[in-house]
C-alpha cells in the first residue's frame, strides 16, 4: 500500500500524522517546489495534501497548482482516499466543485474552537475529535463546500471541515502541526506572533492545547490509514465499523452519577452542537 503526501513549503511536513501513515503503507513525496510536473497517481492507494503559504487561485503564480488540482479531481472520479489540510482542503474543496477566497476574519496563529458539528459525531475520521476542539488556525483563505459535501465543523470565522464521497476530507486548520514545528514557524514570523498577542501567549496556547491537538491527530491519521486498508482491499470493509462509533459522554456522565446540573448543562451545549 502506497500514500502520496503533497508538500508545498519545506517547512511543511506531515509532522503528527506521519507516523500512523507510515506505519500502515510505504510513502511518497511529491515537493512541489522541486518539481511542477504531478506524479502519475497510478500505484498510490491514498493522496494527502498538506498546508502551504501558496494561495489556492493563484494559478498564475505556481504552475504546479493546475497540476495538483488535476490530481485531486482525478482522485475523486477515481474514489481514491484523500486527506487535505489547510491549503489542502481548500485545493480538495476546488477540485470537487467548491469555492475558494479571501475570509473576511482571517485566523492567523491563534488555536481556536473550530465548531465540531453534530455530523462528526459518526464520521470515520472526525469522530475522534474532542468536542470542544481547539485547532492551530494559520489561513487567510477558506473554502465554499463542494456540491455534495458534508460540513464537519464551522466556527464564526469559515468552515473548518468536510467530508466528500465518504473517502476524502478537507480539514482547515493545522491537524498535522507539532510544538517544535509550530514554534518555527513563530521565529519565521514574528510579526504574526506579535498581532495575536505576543510570544508569552503563542507559548503559553501551544502548552495549554497542543497535546489535545497531537492526541487527535494520530487518532485522525490511523483512521485515515484504515480507510484506505478498506478502500485498497487489505481489510475487509467490516473494518470501517468501529470507526463510525463515538461514546455518548452525556450517557457516561450519567452511569458515573454525574450530578444532575452538570448533565443539564451538558445538554445545552450539545444542543449548541458544542460536542
Amino acid at each position: 500500500m502506497r500514500i502520496l503526501i503533497i508538500q508545498h513549503d519545506a517547512d511543511g511536513g506531515p509532522g503528527v500524522l506521519l507516523p500512523p501513515l507510515e506505519s500502515a503503507a510505504e510513502i511518497a513525496y511529491w515537493r512541489v517546489w522541486e518539481s511542477p510536473e504531478r506524479p502519475d497517481l497510478d500505484g498510490f492507494d491514498a493522496v494527502v495534501s498538506l498546508g502551504g503559504t501558496a494561495h489556492p487561485d493563484q494559478d498564475d503564480r505556481h504552475p504546479w497548482l493546475a497540476a495538483e488540482l488535476d490530481l485531486l479531481e482525478e482522485a475523486l472520479d477515481f474514489g481514491t482516499p484523500v486527506l487535505g489540510v489547510c491549503l489542502g482542503s481548500q485545493l480538495l474543496a476546488r477540485a470537487g466543485g467548491g469555492q475558494v477566497g479571501q475570509v473576511e476574519r482571517p485566523e492567523v496563529g491563534v488555536f481556536r474552537d473550530v465548531g465540531v458539528r453534530a455530523e462528526a459525531r459518526d464520521d470515520l475520521l472526525f469522530a475522534a475529535l474532542p468536542r470542544p476542539f481547539f485547532g492551530l488556525e494559520w489561513h487567510y483563505y477558506g473554502f465554499e463546500l463542494p456540491p455534495g459535501a458534508t460540513l464537519l465543523a464551522a466556527n464564526d470565522s469559515s468552515n473548518q471541515a468536510f467530508r466528500l464521497q465518504n473517502r476524502a476530507w478537507g480539514v482547515q486548520f493545522h491537524l498535522e502541526i507539532d510544538a517544535p514545528g509550530l514554534l518555527g514557524w513563530a521565529d519565521l514570523a514574528p510579526e504574526v506572533i506579535e498581532a495575536a498577542g505576543g510570544r508569552a501567549r503563542f507559548e503559553k496556547s501551544i502548552e495549554t492545547f497542543m497535546d489535545q491537538s497531537t492526541a487527535a491527530a494520530r487518532a485522525v491519521a490511523e483512521r485515515f490509514a484504515v480507510v484506505v486498508s478498506v478502500t485498497a482491499g487489505e481489510l475487509p470493509p467490516a473494518a470501517l465499523d468501529a470507526l463510525e462509533h463515538r461514546p455518548d459522554p452525556i450517557a457516561e456522565a450519567q452511569a458515573a452519577g454525574v450530578p444532575p446540573e452538570v448533565i443539564a448543562a451538558m445538554l445545552q451545549m450539545r444542543d449548541q452542537q458544542r460536542f
